[in-house]
């Protein structure tokens, strides 16, 4: 009688072991549940962000390609004004200056103004660093 008692708390012990592995693994498979249900909305808003930040790029640049253009549109259009007001000093002014010459040559040789030549000169500077970018 002893021993069926022993049998039957062995038993019982078992069962309860039993049901608390159970209700472990059960715990265990929910937290892992939340867990993937996390990493999957970090991924997706890691995707997004990226591709926020991807197409600001592409709308940046293709900002600045526009303004790169207007620019270089507004320098032409500066250059063809200068050259239809000033004819040949201006273009002789630009010859000089390729030659190595200062704002003062530019003054006293092709009958500038001061401000004039110094125009010139930033433009024509203006000029040579645009044609190193490209």
């Amino acid at each position: 009688m002893e021993s069926q008692w022993l049998f039957n708390l062995l038993l019982m012990l078992q069962f309860a072991i039993l049901i608390a592995v159970v209700v472990w693994a059960y715990g265990l498979s929910k937290r892992l549940a939340r867990m993937k249900l996390q990493h999957a909305e970090a991924e997706s808003n890691q995707k997004k962000q990226v591709q926020v930040l991807a197409s600001g790029s592409i709308g940046m640049g293709r900002r600045l390609v526009a303004i790169e253009k207007k620019l270089n549109l507004a320098v032409e259009k500066q250059s063809e004004i200068l050259s239809k007001e000033g004819g040949v000093s201006y273009n002789r002014a630009m010859e000089l200056l390729e030659m190595g010459a200062t704002i003062d040559d530019l003054v006293s040789k092709c009958g500038l103004i001061r401000a004039e030549a110094e125009l010139i000169s930033l433009l024509k500077q203006e000029s040579h660093r645009n044609s190193d970018y490209h």
